[in-house]
């Protein structure tokens, strides 16, 4: 990266997240089945639904807070606001675990410790994080506002407490307690709040990727407090391919009163749906059944209308279509126990061969 930005090139990294395509169906869903139109990007900020839910540690399929440790984190520490969120997530990795400063942070939101200033002037720059430097940028505006520091420099200073660059931490040092002692600080204070600066360096998280993680931890938390159902439909879409959080999602969608209902070879579709406040199992979800397979049974039902027998669905959809092992996987995940006449017609399934 060094040799990248010396020759005055940008490195940009872009991370993938399904919870983003996971909040997409969401939105879908719920236009779908309450013709409401939901702006992702302009829901009300600090819900108390939300807080209520996140709160109480219903965190199943919530970004980044689903994690048993971290579940227990959050009802510890009680959030009401997306500050709040940013900097349990910034909290939330090894160094500030290994250095106990959730436990402390806790404590002081919940007005069980002190929350202590080392000076007045960086008060402001620590409010927010109950007097604990979390942010790399707080490093920075500490810099800055205290000891005359540029932005730019600022960030230099940040990168050798960072990396531990020792020549660059004696420079700069001399460079932080001049600049404090000419805003009226105290030599030893001075060096005292450098020395906590590179302590805190260690851990200090980046704020912008903080709070653009918040602001999705956040939309996950609001739509499954308004929007459950479909909340979940997308959540269980998005996750068919893992068993385990399939019956972790649904085991969840019970507990909130939710019920997922087998899926059926005429009404399902590719991914989980809503049918009369319950979830419609998606085929996408059925094992066995790939892509082609149910790409050709959608079309051919919306072409053709519903299959009205399993020798209708075999008549329609031959063998090159609908091979023996997909069709075996319809039959015991129940997809097609709206056929009255499935057991009588045995002979149908072992006529057919696997392809």
């Amino acid at each position: 990266m060094d040799d990248i930005e010396s020759l005055g090139l940008l490195k940009m990294d872009f991370l993938g997240l399904k919870n983003l395509t996971m909040i997409e169906k969401t939105v879908s869903l719920i236009n779908q089945s309450t013709g409401k139109s939901i702006n992702i990007d302009d829901l009300p900020q600090n819900d108390r639904k939300t807080f209520e839910l996140i709160g109480r540690g219903d965190l199943e399929g919530i970004f980044q807070l689903e994690s048993s440790g971290m579940k227990q984190v959050v009802k510890d520490f009680k959030p009401n606001s997306l500050e709040d969120i940013s900097s349990i997530l910034a909290l939330y990795r090894p160094g500030p675990l290994d250095a106990g400063l959730i436990p402390k942070f806790i404590n002081r939101k919940n007005g069980n410790e002190r929350v202590d200033f080392p000076h007045p002037f960086i008060k402001s720059i620590l409010t927010e994080t109950y007097g604990i430097m979390v942010y790399q940028e707080q490093i920075m505006k500490i810099a800055q506002d205290l000891a005359g520091y540029s932005l730019g420099d600022a960030d230099l200073l940040r990168r050798a407490m960072g990396k531990k660059k020792v020549s660059e931490m004696v420079k700069h040092r001399n460079i932080f307690v001049g600049g404090s002692m000419k805003k009226g600080v105290d030599e030893k204070l001075a060096n005292d709040l450098f020395d906590q600066m590179v302590l805190f360096a260690e851990y200090c998280f980046n704020k912008s990727h903080s709070t653009a993680y918040g602001a999705v931890t956040y939309q996950t938390a609001f739509l499954k407090a308004h929007f459950p159902v479909a909340y979940m439909a997308a959540l269980l879409s998005v996750n068919s391919g893992s068993t385990d959080k399939m019956q972790r999602y649904i085991s969840n969608c019970y507990s909130m009163g939710i019920e997922v209902i087998s899926p059926s070879i005429n009404f399902s579709g590719t991914d989980f749906t809503i049918k009369n406040n319950q979830i419609l199992f998606g085929l996408s979800a059925i094992k066995n059944l790939g892509d082609s397979a149910i790409r050709n049974i959608i079309e051919n039902r919306n072409n053709f209308g519903n299959f009205k027998s399993l020798l209708d669905l075999c008549d329609r959809l031959p063998s090159n279509v609908l091979n023996k092992r997909n069709l075996e996987s319809l039959i015991h995940c129940g997809a097609l126990d709206e056929f009255s006449n499935i057991i009588i017609e045995p002979t149908i399934v072992r006529s057919r061969t696997c392809n």
